[in-house]
């Protein structure tokens, strides 16, 4: 299994640093593991397209693994349906705290630069 390019980087800085892998911080773990179990060390969708309730597909799988990785529990099925529109809203709410207009559960190009930064 591949990991992501981020997960990636911060494993390796976190090597080169001096300390073995388990000195990493407790941060850079629990990335891992939920890439692990979800296989979302895999880039399915690359890019900032509008994606939001309805759609279904490699958009979608990105979005519900971004989530997965931010702590959000949901399936990582390609679905854009009840379950992801409740947690986008979530995660944009904590993203975004001062701009309720950013909260609309829709995944574009502000919302995909905040669920890929770790």
């Amino acid at each position: 299994m591949r990991m992501s390019k981020a997960i990636t980087t911060a494993v390796l800085s976190a090597a080169l640093a001096g300390g073995a892998l388990a000195a990493a911080p407790a941060a850079l773990a629990q990335p891992a593991t939920a890439a692990a179990d979800y296989d979302c060390g895999k880039v399915w969708y690359s890019g900032t397209a509008l994606t939001k309730y309805g759609h279904s597909g490699n958009r979608v799988v990105e979005v519900q693994c971004l989530l997965w990785l931010h702590g959000y529990n949901l399936a990582r099925d390609g679905q854009f349906g009840d379950t992801t529109y409740s947690r986008v809203r979530a995660f944009q709410k904590k993203a975004f705290p001062n701009n309720s207009a950013e909260w609309d559960g829709q995944v574009g190009p502000k919302t995909w630069a905040k669920l890929r930064a770790f």
